[in-house]
């Protein structure tokens, strides 16, 4: 496992963790700012782990996970979209069951987290 880091003027604007297992090398983990986003450190970052894997000569570059919803309207499009950009394969496994342990709390999350995203909406409108 690794830390991997972009700055741009000594701050920090992108990173990601990549695992090496055996002969796969899996990226793990990855954020970045929206200041300097136009700089792409993302695609940088990726190239850097997609090269690790080449120098271990490991068989299979993992980008993990997207959410399989291939439609441009979905707000983790651009996950995919960028991940698709690199000509990765998307591979779907038998996918995931999420049993709430506590139903209340987690309504409240989800509802939370729909509310965020139509304020976010509402405020970039009004930035224009």
């Amino acid at each position: 496992m690794k830390l991997l880091m972009a700055y741009y003027e000594d701050k920090p604007i992108s990173g990601v963790i990549p695992i090496f297992y055996g002969n796969k090398t899996w990226y793990l983990y990855g954020a970045s700012s929206n200041k300097h986003r136009n700089l792409m450190p993302n695609y940088l970052l990726q190239w850097e782990m997609i090269k690790m894997a080449l120098e271990r000569k490991d068989d299979v570059y993992d980008f993990r996970g997207v959410s399989g919803v291939v439609d441009k309207n979905h707000p983790q499009y651009g996950l995919y979209r960028f991940k698709k950009g690199f000509g990765a394969t998307f591979t779907e496994f038998i996918g995931e069951v999420y049993n709430p342990y506590k139903p209340l709390k987690y309504k409240l999350y989800k509802f939370s987290e729909k509310a965020y995203r139509t304020l976010r909406q509402i405020k970039s409108k009004f930035k224009k």
